[in-house]
């Protein structure tokens, strides 16, 4: 790692070795990001890592982990299956060596139960069926084929049959223009939605004052 702010490492998952960033102290109190996928990560990454810097500000450990073909991943997205991404945030949950927070970000809580986390925080969680007909809409997602993110008939399938899972003690926080069911409405956004990736520091800012109020008051669950 380098410095205290800001560090690059690697955690191992199916034989792979996979990067995993940190914002704020390796020491302090850590929290596990479990990202959106596909072109969600991109379009979220600016505001997930402004978030990171502001709860790396009151005092707390982020961790950020590339997916198995996402990211800077050596791996080819088509080889990948559902599996190997629970596994991997599996794998960079016990990497960070305590039993770490979980926040997960839209089709990243289809993941965030394979973790052994103390608590989890979820924001706009969706499911999968309705996370695979936004991407198939959008041309971003093909079923082998060469356009958007090609996918292997597994991973689709896996995908598209994703369901939340239930996860103690829980926390879930949408947008103020949401009306899913939520313990917190949050202004800013919906910058999965947008063509270009961007961020909002309200949004940010909000997201990281209610994570960590959450865990203050949840004092460990």
């Amino acid at each position: 790692m380098t410095g205290p702010g800001l560090g690059y490492d690697r955690y191992r998952t199916n034989g792979f070795d996979e990067w995993l960033t940190r914002v704020g102290d390796a020491a302090a109190p850590p929290i596990l990001f479990v990202p959106p996928l596909f072109e969600e990560m991109n379009r979220t990454r600016a505001l997930i890592v402004a978030t990171m810097r502001g709860l790396a500000e009151r005092g707390f450990g982020c961790w950020l982990p590339d997916l198995p073909g996402t990211g800077e991943s050596e791996r080819a997205l088509e080889e990948c299956g559902w599996d190997d991404w629970r596994g991997a945030v599996r794998d960079a949950a016990a990497r960070i060596g305590e039993a770490p927070t979980i926040v997960a970000l839209r089709g990243g809580c289809l993941l965030d139960d394979s973790a052994g986390g103390a608590a989890f925080w979820r924001f706009a969680p969706v499911e999968g069926a309705s996370l695979a007909r936004d991407l198939a809409r959008s041309g971003l997602v093909t079923a082998g084929g060469s356009a958007g993110y090609p996918l292997g008939d597994s991973l689709s399938a896996d995908l598209r049959a994703a369901t939340l899972r239930p996860v103690a003690p829980l926390r879930t926080a949408r947008l103020a223009t949401d009306l899913g069911e939520a313990d917190a409405r949050l202004e800013g956004p919906a910058l999965w939605r947008r063509s270009e990736p961007g961020s909002s520091a309200q949004l940010s800012a909000a997201i990281a004052a209610d994570i960590a109020d959450w865990i203050e008051r949840c004092g460990g669950c």
